[in-house]
């Protein structure tokens, strides 16, 4: 697998990663390859039996990112000979040197696209070199769309159906599950947070597209207008070095915390391998992206039982919620609506579990790990026999 980020770096794409090599561990050999922009990391590591190849590269360089393609042709041989498939998450600029070298030495290959309005067969043109990665996205032999909005770009951009899988991302149910009272107020007090507050939980970088900012202040307003005793945790770096990182997001919501005195109300987690127990000891997610594939996180809160708010992004919110029912979806950029539907939520705890208690039915039934990692043996053991 061919991935932008694994672990112990912390990324939607390198967490859905490891739980599916995880899910097919019994079934597959895998290798990882990986770029890291993490120096202390080896070159070479096991993560759960899984060696793991690490290429550093620094994104804001020029000269590292020659020296880091220097050091994947040099690998490129090696993997070729020593692997059947590619598998590649996303699709970047270092992908198209390895998609040359599985295609000379005649090694299939698959890629699942992560995010519509990124790395889709039509947003990617827009991107520097977008033509050549156009062209090496249509040159794999299988694409997995991740969403009904993935597919639907794929064959926008030219991509014969019948080279389209969609399979979803999927959920570890039997860590990401629900608790009862006792054992929520044990977290609770295992990891810092207050006892007694509803707590609002958003997991995610601090990207304008992620919409932090947005939660704040949809939050703020909610609090004080309902009067309600909540605080709102965050979950997720906001270092300003982070490529995904905007600083100014950041600097306005602390400045905001700091001047209204929100300090006690407002939490801050910039990196935990313990998410599955800060959802267990949540009472409410939400995370308003403007711009998904199809949010790991939102899954795993689904899973654990939590009632979920989502942007709207059609094709991809509505592939997962129905709106009410398992979940809410607001308008884009909304505010009101956001804080409307947290004053709902904050208002009722029989709602919140009801709507909760959906939401793991939905993830029990259509995104399951072992249900998905079964559709992707599938992929693996035709495109091998084609």
């Amino acid at each position: 697998m061919v991935v932008g980020a694994y672990y112990p770096e912390l990324a939607g794409g390198s967490l859905q990663c490891r739980t599916l090599v995880r899910a097919l561990h019994d079934r597959v050999r895998f290798s990882i390859l990986t770029t890291t922009g993490e120096r202390g990391l080896p070159r070479l590591s096991e993560v759960d039996a899984v060696p793991v190849h690490r290429v550093f590269v620094d994104a804001r360089s020029t000269a590292s990112k020659a020296i880091s393609a220097l050091d994947l042709l040099r690998q490129a041989p090696s993997l070729a000979f020593h692997h059947d498939i590619f598998h590649f998450h996303g699709f970047t600029e270092k992908m198209l040197l390895l998609l040359a070298a599985a295609k000379i030495s005649g090694r299939r290959t698959i890629d699942k696209l992560t995010s519509v309005g990124w790395d889709d067969p039509v947003a990617i043109r827009s991107r520097p070199r977008g033509a050549a990665l156009a062209a090496g996205v249509r040159a794999v032999d299988r694409l997995i769309a991740i969403s009904p909005a993935m597919r639907d770009r794929c064959i926008e951009g030219g991509v014969p159906a019948d080279r389209i899988d969609q399979i979803p991302n999927g959920v570890d149910t039997d860590r990401f599950a629900p608790v009862d009272r006792p054992a929520r107020e044990a977290l609770r007090a295992r990891l810092g947070l207050p006892r007694d507050t509803t707590l609002v939980t958003f997991v995610g970088f601090w990207s304008r597209e992620k919409g932090p900012d947005l939660l704040f202040e949809a939050w703020r307003c909610a609090r004080l207008g309902g009067g309600f005793d909540t605080t709102l945790l965050f979950i997720g770096s906001t270092a300003s070095d982070h490529a995904e990182v905007d600083p100014a997001v950041v600097a306005t919501v602390r400045t905001r915390i700091e001047a209204e005195g929100l300090s006690a109300s407002v939490l801050f987690v910039d990196r935990t391998d313990e998410v599955s127990s800060y959802l267990q000891a949540s009472d409410v997610f939400a995370v308003p992206s403007s711009r998904e594939g199809m949010s790991n996180a939102v899954l795993e809160a689904m899973s654990t039982g939590l009632p979920c708010v989502v942007g709207a992004i059609p094709g991809v919110s509505d592939a997962v919620i129905a709106s009410g029912e398992n979940g809410f979806i607001v308008p884009l950029a909304d505010a009101e609506a956001l804080q409307a539907v947290l004053i709902r939520l904050l208002s009722s705890e029989a709602e919140r579990v009801a709507i909760g208690r959906q939401a793991r039915e939905t993830i029990l039934g259509r995104f399951a790990i072992g249900a998905v990692a079964d559709r992707y043996f599938t992929v693996y053991s035709q495109i091998l026999n084609s």
